[in-house]
């Protein structure tokens, strides 16, 4: 199944993407986006992601749109600092 069609599967963006859909999310080809972005995915076992959250702040920085609302802001624990500290990482 390719990205597209898993895509039109989702009612929206999932909160973490492989490089084909987070290249169609950013409108750039998967070489474009890897080349930009490739070091800021995260490993997942064999797998690498995006988060659409980390994506968004990079376009509202690419315009000049300061934060967008819908982005949780990053506090000093957030609940995924908790969810992650529980599972010993």
């Amino acid at each position: 199944m390719n990205a597209l069609t898993r895509l039109e599967m989702c009612p929206d963006w999932p909160a973490r993407m492989t490089a084909p859909v987070a290249a169609l999310f950013m409108g750039v080809s998967e070489t474009k986006f890897l080349e930009q972005y490739g070091e800021i995915g995260v490993r997942d076992g064999g797998n690498k992601f995006w988060a659409k959250v980390q994506l968004e702040r990079i376009v509202a920085e690419q315009f000049d749109l300061g934060t967008v609302s819908h982005a949780a802001p990053v506090s000093a624990e957030s609940e995924y600092d908790r969810w992650k500290a529980g599972r010993g990482r």
